[in-house]
């Protein structure tokens, strides 16, 4: 099935460019134009992905409309989430973002591929086999190291944004074990249940007063304990 994106930016060309790209890969792609009209559609539609300015009208004239969109996805949309685009990123405004929900943030102008690679980022992360459970950890993780990097003032403009930049990626290594362990237990799970698809029919097959009768059903009772406990 493919991803559902809201697209939540005043300017049309941003919302034009970034609607052809991404409909290229298949996406299903919705456009507001302010937060009072990403918030309707939010109501109807749940979405995989907001991607959503920060500078722009809300229902009361402010200007930081995006945030309005972060807090309300953060209180209300648990199976969606979102990525910050702005044109004056500050390490502040990026702080604050992730703060309020955001799993990601990317400067204007927008580069496609690198926001190519942090949409299929998150879709990697909804594919978890408890993915609320661990973006919630996420979230959890990223908030540290945020905090952490919060009480260094020291530390210049640029090179704070490459410690944001790269805190992603150190993030994906420690869940990277993670997705390991749950392939191999979908694996085992797929193993499981063509096993009870062949006992079932053999079940079907076999007399009941054949002497391997007993056999086959021990096995059935056995695989259908390893798939549903």
């Amino acid at each position: 099935m493919e991803a559902k994106i809201l697209i939540a930016d005043d300017e049309e060309q941003i919302r034009e460019l970034l609607s052809m790209y991404l409909e290229r890969f298949n996406y299903q792609i919705d456009t507001a134009a302010n937060a009072s009209e990403a918030l309707a559609l939010m109501d109807d539609v749940t979405y995989d992905i907001i991607l959503t300015d920060k500078n722009m009208p809300d229902a009361d004239g402010n200007i930081e409309g995006g945030m309005e969109i972060l807090r309300y996805v953060n209180e209300t949309k648990p199976d969606t989430e979102a990525i910050m685009i702005t044109g004056y990123a500050t390490v502040e405004t990026a702080v604050e973002a992730m703060k309020l929900g955001a799993i990601d943030y990317i400067m204007k102008p927008i580069p496609l591929e690198e926001l190519k690679a942090k949409i299929d980022r998150v879709l990697e992360y909804q594919k978890f086999i408890n993915s609320e459970h661990t973006l919630k950890l996420y979230r959890n993780l990223q908030g540290q190291v945020l905090d952490i990097l919060g009480r260094q003032d020291d530390i210049p403009e640029e090179e704070m944004h490459k410690k944001l930049r790269t805190l992603g990626s150190r993030i994906d290594q420690i869940f990277g074990l993670q997705k390991e362990y749950e392939k191999i237990i979908q694996s085992q799970s797929d193993a499981l249940k063509n096993i009870e698809s062949m006992v079932a029919y053999l079940s079907e097959a076999i007399p009941s007063d054949s002497p391997y009768f007993d056999v086959i059903d021990k096995i059935k009772s056995e695989t259908e304990k390893r798939i549903y406990e």
